[in-house]
């Protein structure tokens, strides 16, 4: 269902660029059964009985041209969790950024249609200050055919080198998406070397947790479906005390006698050895 080899060429892109894109990963023939996954999630029918952490987006309840996420579908569908919890996904995520193992701290059912708005600017790894260590590594997984019309995902290449900066301005629909990356860019002296993810249905981009990251408007009459996992380290934890980022969401799973994350909410991929 998926393919992957990594070889010391893709692992020094990944390095120098803070990303490596991919047209292969998705076998074909499973592409249209995902996608087939979407309108009941979205609608509220979850194959497991199972709601998922974050659902932004109901359908006849919220607008049309508003980019639909759900977060932690793996809870609710076991086809959704057949991907964003593969191995292989583990696997890649840990060599790429040199770690013993990954756990998924948390997945995304993405879906911008057409005239869907934009996602602004920002690192993944700036919301998730209460795991220690402050790091992330994230597998997105297109189901459709990706352009700069479509508002695929847009990486700053090199990003990955400027330090992690708390989060800042809006992030669902801002009028100006990458207006934050912009301030830091002129404060910092930054170049913006900006890269659009363009592949077809079943590509793959994995990027860094520092990257600067955002989308833009899908000025096209097709849709962009997308599943993604973003990864942490097999032995990260929960921090003592910041609470920040995600955590009124997923530091509720945190159990009282252990900082570690547990494995039934925060699935392990992969481990060394």
């Amino acid at each position: 269902m998926i393919n992957l080899e990594l070889d010391h060429t893709l692992i020094n892109n990944f390095n120098r660029d803070g990303f490596i894109i991919l047209e292969k990963f998705i076998e074909r023939d499973f592409i249209e059964n995902v996608k087939r996954k979407f309108e009941p999630l979205f609608k509220g029918k979850f194959e497991t009985g199972i709601e998922p952490d974050e659902w932004n987006w109901k359908f006849d309840k919220d607008p049309v041209d508003v980019t639909r996420q759900i977060c932690n579908g793996w809870k609710s569908d076991n086809l959704i969790k057949s991907f964003v919890c593969h191995e292989i996904v583990g696997k890649a995520c840990a060599e790429l950024m040199n770690w013993n193992g990954s756990k998924l701290i948390q997945d995304n059912v993405l879906w911008k249609p057409p005239g869907g708005k934009t996602l602004g600017y920002h690192q993944d790894a700036a919301y998730d200050d209460w795991i220690i260590p402050q790091t992330m590594m994230t597998c997105w997984m297109s189901l459709d055919d990706t352009t700069k019309e479509t508002g695929t995902l847009e990486y700053v290449k090199g990003s990955h080198k400027w330090g992690l900066q708390p989060p800042k301005g809006e992030f669902h629909s801002p009028e100006d998406y990458r207006e934050q990356l912009k301030i830091f860019a002129e404060k910092n002296n930054k170049d913006l070397d900006i890269v659009y993810v363009e592949v077809p249905a079943g590509g793959v981009a994995f990027h860094h947790g520092y990257m600067w990251h955002g989308s833009g408007i899908n000025t096209s009459d097709k849709h962009r479906r997308a599943i993604v996992s973003h990864c942490v380290p097999s032995d990260a934890k929960f921090h003592p005390t910041n609470n920040g980022g995600t955590a009124k969401t997923y530091k509720k799973y945190k159990k009282e006698d252990s900082d570690k994350l547990p494995d039934e909410f925060f699935p392990l991929l992969w481990k060394r050895d």
